[in-house]
């Protein structure tokens, strides 16, 4: 087979991809009965102040309910990992990075849900369990955010939306401030957080029912909470993933811990990606959910782009090579 049939397989399996996932929206934001807003005790603690407010649609629906990574014994001896809806909990962790012009300071929230349910229409290539979404906040050296960076914890369906603190020469060539399509989700390209006071203010994202892609992002005052219903989210260590609680037998891992998964989400399958993205994107385990190492040396790649020639520049464990990847000169 030669370069140009190559080449032409790959953008077509492309196109086929972005035909099954995506679907152009606008952001909508109706008020009803069924939304919920996840929030936590406020303080004055960074993870706290920046932690964002979860929004999602269709509450009535067990599998869009943000839960808590949970263990337990299936049958005699067989541990089983799932998501227990019955509280929610939000992971934290800060992490610090440097770049040759600043200093900065990246936090990082990690959610779960049970599962992206199976649907054939509209499709669900990402139908899986036990599957999540990131979100980091990437503070400058004076603790303003300047960055969100969302994906999935598959490492798929990347989104940044920066804030007004961005500095202009940091931007990607490209980037102007009208809104963005992000595999079929209209997001903001800036954040106006100029006038904003994080003691009056919180961010709200957006969580789309299903497939919980994140729709929207945006910032509004405390007050608006009024309009959803709430519940409380624990907020947690995010290492302490790799300690869940097992009735009478101790702990264990959220991750597996050997073989050819290490690092990779237990319980984690994703059957439709693997069948029509695993060929050509040269990866078995493509969109398996996994861990976010804090460096190379720890979890699995954690690759954002499909590429197979572009997955240690987009590894998103290498904080500062990953930003200059996508084009973002921190």
């Amino acid at each position: 087979m030669n370069l140009y049939v190559k080449r032409l397989m790959f953008q077509l399996s492309l196109v086929l991809f972005f035909l099954l996932t995506s679907c152009a929206t606008q952001p909508q934001h109706a008020k009803d009965k069924h939304q919920l807003a996840y929030i936590a005790d406020y303080d004055e603690t960074i993870v706290r102040r920046h932690l964002p407010v979860f929004i999602i649609e269709n509450s009535k629906e067990n599998y869009n309910l943000i839960g808590t990574p949970s263990a337990k014994i299936s049958g005699e001896t067989k541990e089983e990992i799932y998501i227990s809806t019955e509280k929610p909990s939000i992971y934290s962790e800060i992490r610090n990075f440097s770049t040759q012009n600043d200093s900065y300071t990246n936090l990082v929230y990690r959610i779960h849900f049970a599962s992206v349910p199976f649907s054939l229409f509209p499709f669900h290539l990402g139908w899986g369990d036990n599957v999540g979404v990131i979100i980091v906040v990437t503070l400058n050296s004076d603790g303003m955010p300047i960055l969100y960076t969302i994906v999935q914890t598959c490492g798929c369906y990347l989104a940044f939306i920066p804030t007004s603190y961005m500095p202009q020469d940091a931007f990607p060539g490209d980037w102007n401030k009208e809104r963005q399509m992000v595999y079929g989700e209209s997001l903001p390209r800036l954040l106006d957080l100029k006038d904003v006071s994080f003691d009056q203010a919180m961010t709200l994202i957006f969580i789309k029912s299903g497939l919980h892609r994140i729709e929207d992002i945006t910032v509004s005052n405390v007050d608006s909470l009024m309009d959803y219903k709430t519940e409380k989210a624990l907020i947690k260590p995010l290492n302490s993933l790799q300690r869940l609680s097992l009735a009478g037998m101790g702990s264990t891992s959220f991750y597996e811990n050997s073989g050819s998964r290490k690092g990779y989400v237990r319980g984690s399958s994703k059957p439709w990606e693997r069948l029509l993205m695993s060929w050509w994107a040269f990866d078995w385990k493509v969109g398996e959910d996994k861990k976010l190492g804090r460096d190379k040396e720890e979890g699995p790649l954690f690759y954002t782009s499909l590429k197979p020639w572009a997955r240690d520049e987009s590894d998103m464990r290498d904080f500062p090579t990953f930003l200059k990847y996508w084009g973002w000169k921190l």
